[in-house]
């Protein structure tokens, strides 16, 4: 009988695109700087094979899953390295051997016997380059050094044999689970077939033995496991050296017939003593496409969908601040919160960029202006063709930018008036005003959160009351020529546990006693822009002014959102007295971000920001109990009685009682005062 060396088909690696889709989402969110070893799977299957493959996809990265049907599992590691030059400098022989050396300890002890998929073991060195959607990996298939099999004759179909039938019949009772590896025992003296697990292997019958595998090679080699496969058994029985091994490729068509398996008769002459692994050298590595050795590479960028790729590469920077930064930053929180922004001019711009930067997908803008030819310079959502056109909506045109930016956002604009204080409502507008507020009103409550970015006092009213009246988080941001100003109003929920900490040197001003935008004013908000000029019209700024403005008010909604208390949480300011030194004075408390203040105050003429906190007026025009329980108690009636005159509000939170005293001139005599020379500087 003619003898020839055995030769193998190699593995070749298939990866599904879901694979780098999956292997990003755990670098991103998981793994981030660690490079410690993951264990994966993959999957192969004898049904029709093509080639010789192995597959990996987004399930190898399952704890504990199942292969697809007609599929066999492989057992993987995969080495994902943070760079490319790490990725370049590893020593690929030693983690080759590495990985042999694990195939080793599993086929020297029990465990090939209990588990025989761990003979179908590979890994895989990767550098993943998140920013590019570019994949470098190379596969590795580790196999143990071993002399030379020798193959008896040519391979033989299993239908050519004489009791071929019997063998389909005895193959068909293996349950799919085992046929990755197993025994057909065909006795013809005892006229006895039986298709048997590994793991009942006796080797005083080899003789009677065929030594069957899923064969995932349509060639007339036999795959590489079957490499695997004769190491373990020639280690495992030494009395099979020097003997003729039958070993069976079990292989269907598409009809799920065995016509086509194969066997094949081989022998090996020479020992191998794989429990001196030191000794021992592996190969295993896969051949590129040009067909040498080295590494593949990816690109995902052209395959992934535009939309999710614009979705994956916005999140990008903020999932890096997780990695080093900000490792408790919470992205869905913010992804989650909805916006509401009132304005969608200069500042209102501004803030929905801020907020697509941070991550947050659900932004609607209220406004009824049109862009015009002053616009697009100072509002970074509209172009000079916008203002040609002549008839774009603000609030429209802006919604369609953001998703132009992020098609992932859910961005809405709706075009309103919103009623005023002290502007009054004719009979023709009154029923276009009742809708108004019924939408206002409707997407206030929709909405977490409300930003107060319109170009007028009075204009804020309104918001203001709703936002303390459904309880939601209210930002506001105004402007002067050379100044600003940032404040989270108070929060009306009023729960337990939200004490500050005593500090000494800081006044603590717990979340729900924080003021509103309207707190410190002793008048109620009128129509200003009666009797007016064009510049005193007009929010003339500094153009630099509003994007530091809008900064601050986003940066102070995810600080916000960032603490444990939310909208809940106190704010400190420092106590200033002649008798107070800086040694006493305390250190502001820190959240997830940095401090939490309640306000910034800026000037650009000095550059400088300071961090007021306030308390609520109990006759508040905007967020008192007597204006609250007022809307509660008339609703649309109590906020048209405010759009007819603005005096009502003063009246009802008893402002107008304190206007009448300021009136008042009170003399008094400086010798009544008795001041002492030791308090004066």
């Amino acid at each position: 009988m003619s003898e020839s060396i055995l030769q193998f088909a190699p593995w070749e690696s298939f990866v599904s695109p879901t694979f780098w889709h999956k292997l990003a989402e755990l670098k991103l969110d998981h793994d981030r700087l660690s490079d410690a070893q993951r264990s994966i799977s993959g999957h192969y299957t004898n049904r029709k094979a093509t080639g010789c493959l192995l597959e990996a996809d987004y399930t190898s990265f399952n704890s504990s899953g199942q292969p697809p049907k007609f599929s066999h599992a492989a057992v993987g590691t995969i080495y994902n390295k943070n760079t490319i030059e790490e990725f370049k400098a590893l020593d690929k022989l030693t983690l080759l051997s590495d990985e042999g050396k694990k195939l080793l300890a599993d086929m020297c002890s029990d465990r090939v016997a209990t588990d025989p998929s761990l003979l179908t073991r590979f890994f895989v060195l990767s550098f993943a380059d998140l920013k590019c959607h570019s994949y470098y990996y190379w596969f590795a298939f580790p196999c143990p050094l071993t002399p030379t099999l020798k193959l008896q004759g040519a391979g033989t179909r299993l239908k050519d044999l004489s009791n071929s039938s019997k063998y389909v019949e005895a193959l068909q009772t293996l349950p799919p689970d085992v046929q990755n590896f197993f025994i057909l025992y065909a006795n013809d003296q005892e006229d006895a077939v039986e298709a048997r697990s590994l793991s009942s292997l006796d080797e005083k019958e080899v003789e009677h033995y065929y030594f069957g595998f899923a064969d995932p090679s349509e060639y007339e080699h036999p795959a590489w496991l079957m490499r695997n496969y004769a190491a373990f058994l020639l280690q495992r029985y030494p009395s099979f050296i020097g003997k003729s091994l039958r070993f069976l490729g079990l292989r269907y068509n598409q009809q799920m017939q065995m016509d086509d398996s194969l066997i094949w008769n081989v022998v090996q002459t020479e020992a191998c003593d794989l429990n001196e692994t030191e000794d021992v050298k592996f190969v295993g590595w896969e051949l590129n496409k040009n067909g040498k050795m080295g590494p593949r590479m990816v690109c995902m960028r052209d395959s992934m969908d535009p939309a999710k790729l614009a979705e994956n590469s916005v999140n990008l920077n903020l999932k890096l601040m997780k990695w080093r930064l900000v490792p408790d930053l919470n992205l869905e929180i913010i992804s989650q919160t909805k916006c509401l922004l009132f304005g969608a001019g200069t500042l209102g711009c501004a803030v929905a960029r801020n907020l697509l930067s941070w991550g947050f997908k659900h932004i609607t803008l209220l406004d009824n202006g049109k862009v015009g030819f002053s616009n697009p310079v100072r509002q970074n959502l509209y172009t000079h063709a916008d203002a040609v056109a002549g008839n774009r909506m603000k609030a429209t045109t802006a919604a369609l930018r953001l998703r132009d930016i992020n098609p992932s956002a859910e961005t809405v604009g709706h075009v309103l008036e919103i009623p005023m204080p002290g502007h009054t409502i004719g009979e023709s507008l009154r029923a276009q005003t009742e809708q108004n507020l019924l939408l206002i009103e409707q997407q206030v409550q929709a909405h977490d959160v409300i930003f107060l970015l319109t170009d007028s006092r009075e204009s804020r009213w309104l918001p203001t009351l709703l936002g303390a009246a459904y309880e939601k988080i209210v930002i506001n941001a105004a402007l002067g020529f050379d100044s600003y100003l940032v404040m989270r109003h108070g929060s009306s929920r009023d729960e337990a546990g939200d004490s500050g900490r005593e500090i000494v040197g800081l006044k603590c001003i717990n979340g729900n006693q924080l003021g509103c935008y309207f707190c410190n004013d002793v008048t109620a908000p009128g129509n200003s822009l009666k009797d007016r000029t064009l510049d005193q019209q007009c929010t003339v700024t500094r153009p630099g002014v509003s994007n530091i403005a809008a900064s601050y008010a986003v940066e102070l909604l995810v600080a916000l959102l960032q603490h444990p208390q939310r909208e809940l949480a106190p704010a400190y300011y420092a106590q200033t007295g002649r008798h107070q030194s800086s040694e006493d004075s305390g250190k502001v408390p820190e959240g997830l971000l940095g401090i939490l203040p309640h306000s910034v105050r800026g000037m650009l003429c000095n550059y400088e920001n300071i961090l007021p906190a306030t308390q609520k007026f109990a006759q508040c025009i905007a967020c008192s109990a007597p204006v609250l329980g007022a809307f509660k108690n008339e609703g649309h009636a109590f906020l048209f009685k405010t759009f007819e005159t603005a005096k009502y509000l003063e009246d009802l939170t008893g402002i107008s009682e304190f206007k009448r005293l300021n009136s008042e001139i009170i003399d008094f005599d400086d010798a009544e005062f008795d001041i002492s020379e030791d308090d004066e500087d």
